[in-house]
């Protein structure tokens, strides 16, 4: 995995907030729950139900989220990649081939490898709601922020710029 692929995914993780987790790979969302069992994502083993999301208003009543591991996948974004990455359960590498597999999926990976972070990040905010222009009503990060994460990380932005 090249610098630049390795930054977006902790930039993706910094975004989600995962990041603040002792295991990152074991939140889910709302970090009322930590994952014991990586068989598989814990909306599928049964040991968490997802969490209400409610509080982000009243678009979202009785709506409940199963975003889980340190991407925020949800149990059924699993369920479509898992048998694609050909997942044997639900730890750090797989979660790591699943935002990966995302990531392909909206032809984010050149951008992010050519140092394009602006161009992935839009590229990939349907998918992660705390990126920034998405029209999830959930908070986000600003582009400064991300790309502060994302140098940090040791990631290195196209021609060594800040925009």
């Amino acid at each position: 995995m090249s610098p630049n692929i390795a930054a977006f995914l902790s930039l993706i993780s910094f975004s989600e907030g995962t990041d603040r987790a002792s295991d990152p790979y074991r939140v889910c969302f709302g970090f009322r729950h930590t994952i014991a069992d990586l068989s598989n994502h814990p909306a599928i083993t049964g040991e968490w139900h997802g969490e209400p999301l409610d509080f982000l208003g009243p678009a979202y009543k009785g709506l409940v989220s199963t975003a889980a591991g340190r991407y925020q996948i949800t149990k059924p974004t699993w369920l479509r990649l898992s048998p694609i990455i050909h997942a044997s359960d639900f730890t750090a590498p797989w979660q790591d081939s699943a935002a990966l597999e995302l990531i392909r999926e909206k032809n984010a990976l050149v951008l992010i490898d050519e140092g394009n972070i602006a161009d992935a990040i839009s590229a990939c905010r349907s998918i992660w709601a705390s990126l920034p222009g998405g029209s999830s009503g959930q908070p986000q990060k600003t582009v400064t922020e991300l790309f502060a994460a994302f140098t940090g990380a040791g990631g290195t932005l196209n021609g060594g710029l800040n925009a």
